[in-house]
């Protein structure tokens, strides 16, 4: 899946080839996920929850669910991407067309994704991303603020996990009477 280099807002199928337009940053966000471009900080979304609704990358994060699918063929997990609580699900335009530069879409499936694979993704893990406490400015002795991002990477892993928590203590002097 990549971002098409002609506009940068459509999302398309691709082969795997490293480029940035294909990396992708998922993180947690309420009960599902966000997919978040790493080169251009654009979330996945659609403008429409309806067959054939083209899948876009904008400015607003969008909670995805995503369902694990074992492929015994190929002894791997691959998920399919869903829009939360309901059947539609990203799926390649065309009635499932491999051709690269195929528009990414949500669709409604009956048949198993065994038969129909086109809809479904397998996250690839591409680099570690570390631990990190970053203390942003300190306004006055009374308040500070402490940005903690953190990298969850499972063994092996094949999907980035990164939770953001922002906590902002402001303490208040109340004069006694």
């Amino acid at each position: 899946m990549a971002l098409d280099k002609q506009d940068y807002t459509s999302v398309v199928g691709s082969p795997p080839c490293g480029d940035s337009v294909q990396k992708w940053e998922i993180a947690p966000l309420g009960a599902g996920y966000t997919i978040r471009n790493m080169q251009t900080g654009t979330h996945l979304s659609v403008k429409e929850l309806c067959r054939g609704a083209t899948i876009f990358a904008g400015h607003f994060p969008t909670a995805w669910q995503f369902i694990t699918v074992k492929v015994d063929d190929e002894n791997a997990e691959m998920i399919e991407i869903r829009w939360p609580y309901t059947e539609y699900m990203f799926d390649l335009a065309d009635w499932g067309n491999s051709a690269p530069g195929t528009k990414v879409q949500l669709m409604v499936h009956k048949i198993s994704p065994m038969y129909h694979r086109c809809r479904l993704w397998k996250p690839v893990f591409v680099q570690h991303t570390l631990h990190s406490v970053l203390p942003e400015r300190v306004e006055d002795d009374a308040s500070s603020t402490t940005t903690i991002s953190a990298a969850d990477v499972p063994e092996g892993g094949e999907l980035v996990l990164v939770t953001t928590t922002t906590t902002r203590t402001v303490v208040t002097k109340v004069p006694k009477y």
